[in-house]
């Protein structure tokens, strides 16, 4: 089957993406560009890399802008989708019965197939098993017990501890899944090339801070550096279609 990975450059859209893809053909990647940076679907931060990462993988990217206005950028997203030829619509979320309900809409009124790898999975399984696939950084922090501190921080083991323990005082969802953070996904076994950050700055408010990229650079990968993700590919193969919406 034919289908279309919405992405964000966050991990849970590319994770999704990469466990559709051990069941299906992902043909393309869709990204949605909300004007309106408090938009109620769509992730936000740092969305102007997501042409680097399509670049990265060599997979065509459609655009899709919208003012971000609730309930019309779902549309939007509806209107754009009609003009591919896919079957299916991969998405990243995990608990959000707003956006699932939204996503199944627009596949029924499509006659597409919604595919959402990561539906049901705990935050910590979430956030470990994304940790494991993919190389990626926390970019935009909105919670108590998250501070500037953690802007640029690749969350790996010690992060994930770290956020063990913030969840257990603050009762935060560990993935992220209730807007504490954002990330941005900086290399993956299916990137022919990685993402290094040359330049950025933080912007932040009584109520968020974001880290937001000014310059970064796509660097090809070494020959021992593919080999790994050649064999990091083949793994896991059957977790799709158990976690399917």
């Amino acid at each position: 089957m034919r289908v279309a990975a919405l992405i964000s450059g966050g991990k849970d859209s590319l994770l999704a993406s990469y466990l559709a893809s051990k069941s299906y053909e992902v043909v393309c990647y869709v990204a949605v560009i909300p004007a309106n940076p408090d938009s109620y679907m769509y992730h936000t931060p740092n969305l102007g890399l997501v042409d680097a990462i399509a670049q990265s993988v060599a997979k065509p990217i459609f655009k899709v802008p919208t003012e971000g206005v609730e309930e019309k950028e779902v549309d939007d997203l509806e209107r754009a989708l009609k003009l591919l030829d896919v079957e299916g619509l991969v998405v990243g979320g995990i608990a959000s019965n707003y956006q699932k309900r939204r996503f199944e809409k627009i596949c029924n009124a499509l006659g597409m197939e919604l595919i959402a790898p990561l539906w049901g999975w705990d935050d910590e399984r979430v956030i470990t098993t994304a940790s494991k696939l993919l190389d990626f950084i926390i970019v935009k922090v909105s919670a108590m017990g998250l501070d500037e501190s953690w802007l640029g921080r690749k969350v790996d083991e010690n992060a994930i501890e770290d956020l063990k323990k913030i969840k257990e005082k603050h009762r935060i969802h560990s993935a992220g899944e209730g807007g504490e953070f954002e990330t941005l996904v900086l290399d993956a076994p299916f990137f022919r090339r990685r993402i290094e950050i040359k330049k950025s700055h933080v912007v932040s408010n009584s109520l968020s801070a974001t880290l937001v990229i000014d310059d970064f650079e796509l660097v090809e990968k070494l020959k021992d550096e593919r080999a790994k993700d050649e064999k990091a590919n083949k793994e896991p193969k059957d977790e799709t279609k158990r976690s399917e919406a």
